[in-house]
């Protein structure tokens, strides 16, 4: 391995500054010159109508756009929230027992009103033996 030494970072952070440096002087000097700001403005603008264009092929699709698809998501996350909220205020309340009974399980009562609708049993006849 190779060891690194305590000024190394300095230098580093030395070279990076003077590299800011650099670039912001020649991004000042760009941003002067008639040409490269009538250029960038240019390209904002075809950009602007490229982007427009795009926009309206992706409604004729049916797609969404990136920013509808952010808003959605936007809105998505707060629905989320709201539902976690909501599920966590309710379970203190939800403690009540069940309302209905499963349908498996027949009362009493059922069952006697299930036997009074038969008609009784005929008991097995003993003289065919």
């Amino acid at each position: 391995m190779a060891s690194k030494k305590p000024n190394d970072d300095g230098m580093v952070n030395r070279l990076a500054g003077r590299g800011e440096e650099a670039v912001t002087r020649l991004v000042e000097e760009l941003s002067k010159n008639p040409r490269v700001s009538d250029a960038l403005g240019r390209v904002m603008d075809a950009k602007g109508r490229i982007d427009q264009s795009a926009r309206g092929a992706v409604s004729q699709v049916g797609l969404a756009a990136a920013d509808e698809l952010k808003e959605l998501r936007k809105q998505i996350e707060r629905l989320e929230r709201r539902l976690a909220k909501l599920e966590t205020t309710a379970k203190p309340s939800s403690k009540k027992p069940a309302a209905k009974k499963p349908a498996a399980k027949k009362t009493a009562a059922a069952k006697e009103t299930t036997a009074a609708k038969q008609p009784p049993a005929t008991p097995p006849d003993s003289s065919a033996s």
